[in-house]
């Protein structure tokens, strides 16, 4: 089923979270881990996509400027569609991404409760899952969410 909503991309406004702070634990492709306790104090923007999706592709390169801009916010991108780390980590490479980014799949995905990729998910410094963005999202969006 998630698949057949992959090659629409979604555009919506991003859905207000009023949850209390989340807790996940990923792996990155060069070993590291990453919680939201680990980042208290920054934003976090936690980025689904997928090798095959070209909206998620198409934002990856904002979302890495935006990365590069910002000492308080942290981008995590979550592949979720079971590449092996080596391919995932070679996308991010041929898309000069060097914000941290997991090897995931699907069951992943579930457990943020994504419909459609891309979706972004935006954590406050202190944890709280403040938005749920579904289609592609700009480096200026992002930003006007983090004011």
């Amino acid at each position: 089923m998630m698949k057949r909503l992959m090659g629409i991309t979604l555009v919506a406004a991003p859905l207000l979270c009023a949850a209390s702070p989340s807790a996940f634990s990923l792996t990155d492709t060069q070993g590291r881990n990453h919680t939201l306790e680990a980042h208290q104090g920054k934003w976090v923007l936690l980025n689904l996509w997928a090798t095959w999706c070209a909206p998620c592709l198409n934002e990856m390169p904002e979302l890495e400027a935006l990365q590069q801009s910002r000492s308080d916010l942290v981008v995590l991108g979550l592949a979720v569609d079971a590449q092996s780390p080596a391919r995932v980590a070679q996308f991010a490479e041929k898309l000069h991404v060097r914000y941290p980014v997991i090897a995931g799949n699907e069951a992943m995905a579930r457990q943020f409760k994504a419909r459609g990729y891309p979706t972004s998910i935006l954590f406050d410094k202190t944890g709280r899952q403040v938005s749920v963005t579904e289609g592609a999202v700009t480096r200026q969006q992002v930003e006007n969410m983090l004011r």
